[in-house]
């Protein structure tokens, strides 16, 4: 957890600011003492010694005034600044970014797939790697297995035909990035879980902003996996991994993928951002990220 704020006053003399987690029993959890420099704070909450993911006990942050260099064990009622989240939006903050209903072991959708597509770009590599370079053309085979088996999952890959029969699956994914007629698809998951949080949002015009920018990176996901999918097969198909017109399909490949994983920058830009056409995987998790930022008040 990092908590930055800017022109803050100074305490008075032998008082320091103290943060504090409350939590949805309405305990509070320390964070400590913030330290401020030039008016500014800048401080990082390692954790607790679970590594616990504190959104999914958060339900909102307190800084007080206390004695400077002591450790209370609880906050005083002297509350500089306060944020909570709002209950409306609560729940759908964590189903997406703690414990998603609709996945095994209710896992968080928006982890999931960034997993997915970082995996998807190494594998995509490996497989131009394996045809230009090594010429290991059965490990580009098994890299290309595992490609389609995280954009259709296993079993949808195998029942279509983008995954050969000839061809063991290597990963035995339940869920794929594309949903299937009898699976729901990480990217769809997520999807209708913004939906309800746009529902809940109201006239968050901040937290609307995110859903919309998550969305764009959706969106383009969409058809860059759709492509990917389609020289995946071309090369799963293939009885000749050394042609240049497959090659070259494995480059184009290579590429989709880093587009799926960082995004794509759109000149005169320096760097893609949330926006239609750009936006990747790692702009959509950034974006949903910062729908659990909270805005501190005074309190006067």
């Amino acid at each position: 957890m990092r908590i930055t704020m800017q022109n803050i006053a100074n305490p008075a003399q032998g008082k320091s600011y103290y943060a504090w987690l409350q939590t949805d029993k309405q305990a509070f959890i320390p964070l400590g003492e913030l330290p401020i420099h030039n008016k500014n704070i800048d401080f990082t909450y390692p954790g607790d010694n679970n590594h616990s993911n504190l959104i999914a006990y958060t339900q909102g942050i307190q800084i007080t005034l206390e004695t400077a260099g002591s450790t209370p064990k609880a906050p005083s009622n002297n509350i500089a600044y306060q944020a909570n989240f709002a209950v409306t939006t609560l729940a759908e903050i964590k189903n997406i970014l703690y414990a998603t209903p609709d996945l095994p072991q209710k896992s968080s959708v928006v982890v999931n797939m960034f997993d997915a597509i970082k995996s998807m770009n190494d594998k995509a590599t490996s497989v131009v790697d394996s045809i230009q370079q090594t010429k290991d053309y059965n490990l580009a085979r098994r890299q290309s297995t595992r490609l389609i088996e995280i954009i259709d999952g296993t079993q949808y890959a195998r029942e279509s035909g983008d995954l050969p029969a000839a061809l063991p699956p290597q990963l035995n994914s339940p869920i794929g990035l594309l949903s299937s007629p009898n699976q729901q698809g990480y990217l769809d998951i997520l999807d209708k879980h913004l939906d309800n949080l746009k529902t809940a949002a109201g006239n968050n015009a901040n937290l609307l902003q995110r859903i919309q920018n998550a969305k764009n990176g959706l969106q383009d996901l969409r058809g860059w996996l759709q492509q990917m999918r389609q020289n995946d097969v071309q090369l799963l198909k293939t009885n000749n991994l050394a042609s240049n017109n497959n090659l070259s399909a494995a480059l184009q490949l290579k590429q989709l993928a880093a587009y799926a994983y960082t995004g794509r920058t759109i000149p005169p830009d320096t760097a893609p951002k949330p926006t239609p056409g750009s936006a990747g995987a790692l702009q959509t998790y950034v974006e949903v990220q910062y729908m659990a930022a909270l805005d501190l008040q005074a309190v006067k």
